[in-house]
């Protein structure tokens, strides 16, 4: 890996920076009544439940709520009902999403025309509830749910959602940062040097094929550290074998989708692009990682960084 200097990744992370504030802005204004909803879709392992739970701590203290993985119309109504003046912030919740009851719910908690009482109800044969909502919410995804057909299709197009990304350049220094601050769980910890030693290994890993993972932040923090960690109190010195395994493993833990392939393909233009050598050497590289030709490169490279 061709290693960036300070100052290359200092301009990368102002660039990852500025995005942070627009976001933040946009949160701000759910938060103060401005606007009734917020939708943020990105890849995973980018930072964004990160970004927006530390922005919600900072602006809402204990003012908001939140919910993960697949919830029931009834739940969702009932924590509607609790709660119906705080931000409510919906993360792993596709499922949820896809169904036209919850969706429903969502939808009159999003907003109402012309600025009416957001009122959510919610009825079967034997119970009733009926809540004036006047919180807010905050959806993130995975996928674009304005593009994506479904139940929330049309009220995402009207929020316009905000897309949370990084270029393969930005998560190395992303990566760099968090290793120059050091790696602490509980009594676990590791110096800085040490954990910039491990993202150079990660990086060189992804970069030079041996793991078909997709770079990012999580595959470092949650994965490729507390391995490190591990096998150093356990005195193992074959750490860098152990990761390279752990990779090789996460990469074959689902069936990849079409979209899947070209997001890996699209983060692999990028890793190769942004590395050592000439031209020639990097759609070398690609070949022979891929098995595809120069102008397949080309192409997810450019829609790579127009997704950006």
């Amino acid at each position: 890996m061709k290693m960036m200097s300070d100052k290359e990744m200092a301009k990368l992370l102002e660039g990852v920076s500025a995005r942070s504030k627009i976001l933040e802005t946009s949160v701000q204004s759910v938060v103060q009544g401005y606007t009734p909803a917020l939708f943020v879709w990105g890849p995973p392992g980018l930072g964004k439940s990160h970004v927006l739970t530390a922005m919600l701590d900072g602006l809402c203290g204990a003012g908001w709520k939140h919910h993960t993985a697949y919830s029931t119309a009834k739940a969702l109504m009932l924590s509607l009902a609790e709660c119906p003046s705080s931000i409510h912030l919906f993360e792993d919740c596709e499922r949820m999403l896809r169904t036209d009851l919850t969706a429903s719910l969502l939808r009159a908690a999003c907003g109402a025309p012309d600025g009416k009482p957001r009122w959510v109800t919610y009825e079967t044969a034997h119970e009733r509830f009926k809540v004036n909502f006047t919180g807010g919410v905050i959806i993130a995804t995975n996928e674009n749910l304005s593009r994506k057909n479904g139940p929330l299709q049309g009220v995402a197009s009207r929020f316009r959602p905000i897309q949370w990304s990084m270029t393969i350049p930005e998560r190395i220094a992303a990566i760099f940062k968090i290793a120059d601050a050091g790696y602490f769980k509980g009594k676990i910890s590791l110096k800085p040097d040490e954990c910039r030693k491990v993202a150079t290994e990660l990086i060189d890993a992804v970069e030079s094929g041996e793991s078909e993972t997709p770079l990012d932040l999580r595959l470092f923090t949650e994965h490729a550290l507390p391995c490190y960690a591990h096998c150093k109190a356990a005195g193992e010195k074959n750490w860098k074998d152990v990761i390279l395994s752990k990779l090789q493993g996460l990469a074959t833990t689902h069936d990849e989708s079409q979209r899947e392939r070209t997001d890996r393909l699209q983060a692999l233009a990028q890793l190769i692009s942004a590395g050592a050598g000439s031209s020639a050497e990097k759609v070398a590289t690609w070949k022979q990682r891929t098995g595809l030709g120069q102008a397949i490169y080309y192409r997810h490279l450019r829609a790579a960084k127009k997704g950006a």
